[in-house]
């Protein structure tokens, strides 16, 4: 016979708030994972079969059938969040609580809620066997948590950009050298400039904080051919070259 009462969409509601108020108010990714896991494929999938009133037959059935209808929610609400700008872990949250909430709602109040299949008869588990169980949750635990843990310090790719620019003005040539770091610590760089391969401009130790820029204009001579400008910057500690640049100035 099977499980008559309703007293189930009322502990999915109340573990879909829990995991909002985790998620809200912790950083702990083993909590997160603890609460949101079930919350994600199977507590919001379960309250969706008992609002549409789909009939099982087993628990194992049930099961299958509610990760089904979670994933299908999460797929959903994959695009709902990804369209309002909320595809953060508190905006999964908030959406399969209000998922979970309304599905238990509609439940509660159709009169023809098909029952829960019964309980079948639990085999008697061996000390060895409970505690390999509990090793394989912890080992996943903890690779779930240190991935998320590796991908929340993974950086992507930056670097300092470096540009030479030419401009001119009254019948006199400029060029513009810039820099702007990308570093995680202030550095020093050294700057040389050379106007059709021969040496014109050394700028030596010129220090840039993380995210700041330093610009230079330098005056060149306008000659009625064009000339390359090109500049190369060197870190100090090392002397290798760095980053290149290059121009053409323009012509009087």
């Amino acid at each position: 016979m099977g499980i008559t009462n309703k007293r189930d969409l009322l502990v999915a509601c109340l573990w879909a708030a829990v995991t909002v108020a985790a998620v809200a108010l912790s950083d702990s990714v083993f909590l997160r994972t603890l609460l949101g896991a079930p919350m994600m494929f199977v507590v919001s999938g379960h309250s969706i079969l008992r609002a549409i009133g789909v009939r099982t037959t087993s628990v194992l059935q049930h099961l299958t059938y509610a990760v089904g209808a979670s994933l299908a929610a999460g797929i959903a609400g994959g695009f709902a969040l990804n369209a309002t700008g909320f595809l953060t872990p508190l905006g999964w949250a908030v959406w399969f609580c209000a998922v979970t909430a309304a599905a238990a709602l509609v439940a509660a109040i159709r009169r023809d809620t098909p029952d829960l299949p019964a309980r079948p008869a639990l085999a008697p588990l061996r000390l060895w066997q409970g505690a390999a169980v509990m090793l394989a949750v912890l080992v996943a635990s903890g690779a779930y948590a240190l991935a998320v843990r590796d991908e929340a310090a993974h950086r992507e790719f930056k670097y300092t950009e470096f540009w030479l620019l030419p401009w001119a003005s009254a019948g006199s040539g400029r060029i513009t050298v810039g820099i702007r770091s990308a570093e995680t610590q202030p550095q020093r760089f050294d700057l040389e400039i050379t106007l059709d391969g021969q040496p014109y401009a050394v700028f030596r130790s010129i220090a840039v904080a993380p995210g700041d820029t330093w610009t230079q204009e330098i005056p060149v001579p306008a000659l009625a051919t064009r000339q390359t400008a090109e500049a190369r910057l060197y870190r100090p500690e090392d002397n290798r070259l760095y980053r290149r640049a290059s121009t053409l100035v323009p012509r009087n």
